[in-house]
């Protein structure tokens, strides 16, 4: 375990996924409660709801969210669509996500991608939520989105390691950009310096744990419980006082939820 700083938030995180590694659920979710933590637990999977629902239902400083990645593009579109939408009848969620493009990882076909990416955002107006956005290499097209689509409420693009045009389209509209452990990775100096340039009302921090361990524990299975190392590394960018950024992303978290 962490030592841990209370009051933080990781924005983006994936319970199912770390257990899958070994992480014992339980214990991490014990010692998040101890620290003061909040965050959104994310969905992976069109049929799993329900199932993290329940898990979570002993913490209520856990929000959830509920997509379909373009991960779903390969086959079965319409399907999964339609088992995503029973979950959401039956189980509340503070956003439609993640859900996105990918232009690395090729999976299905570009259109396949785009359309289940736009269900899902008709999805989220239809019941009023923000949504959560994946972007791999795909900053053209969600540049083209954000100019032609409105949306009910905002969102969050996780894991931000889109191009500077994006995030300020982004910002302008109303999104947060939130970072996660690559920011902390010494090769990434155009992904700081962005981060520092960017108004720090929009910033939000995140693991994608068990993904993406930020230095010093790069290597390791991620958890939420390795915050700190993120928000020490941002502190420092920002030239802030750690307990200064703490407050701050609080309150751009309780502002996206809210929103």
């Amino acid at each position: 375990m962490h030592t841990l700083v209370p009051n933080l938030i990781d924005s983006h995180f994936h319970l199912r996924s770390m257990q899958r590694k070994g992480v014992q659920i339980e214990a991490l979710l014990e010692a998040m409660q101890q620290a003061c933590m909040q965050g959104i637990e994310i969905g992976l999977d069109c049929d799993d709801l329900a199932e993290r629902t329940a898990l979570l239902a002993p913490y209520p400083f856990i929000h959830l969210s509920a997509g379909i990645g373009p991960w779903g593009a390969k086959e079965s579109l319409d399907e999964q669509l339609a088992v995503l939408e029973d979950q959401l009848a039956q189980n509340r969620v503070a956003a439609i996500g993640e859900i996105g493009l990918d232009n690395y990882h090729k999976y299905g076909t570009v259109e396949n991608q785009e359309y289940l990416l736009q269900r899902q955002i008709e999805l989220a107006k239809t019941m009023g939520k923000p949504v959560i956005f994946h972007n791999r290499e795909a900053d053209d097209q969600f540049i083209a989105l954000l100019r032609r689509t409105v949306f009910a409420r905002r969102g969050i693009f996780h894991c931000y390691q889109g191009g500077e045009e994006l995030a300020r389209l982004a910002i302008e509209q109303g999104f947060f950009l939130s970072f996660a452990g690559p920011l902390t990775y010494k090769a990434n100096k155009a992904m700081q310096d962005l981060f520092v340039s960017l108004p720090i009302e929009h910033l939000l921090l995140e693991t994608d744990s068990p993904y993406l361990s930020p230095n010093p524990v790069r290597g390791t299975v991620n958890t939420p419980l390795a915050m700190q190392h993120i928000y020490s590394f941002a502190a420092q960018l920002r030239n802030i006082p750690l307990e200064a950024l703490i407050e701050q992303i609080r309150a751009n978290f309780h502002a996206f939820l809210e929103q």
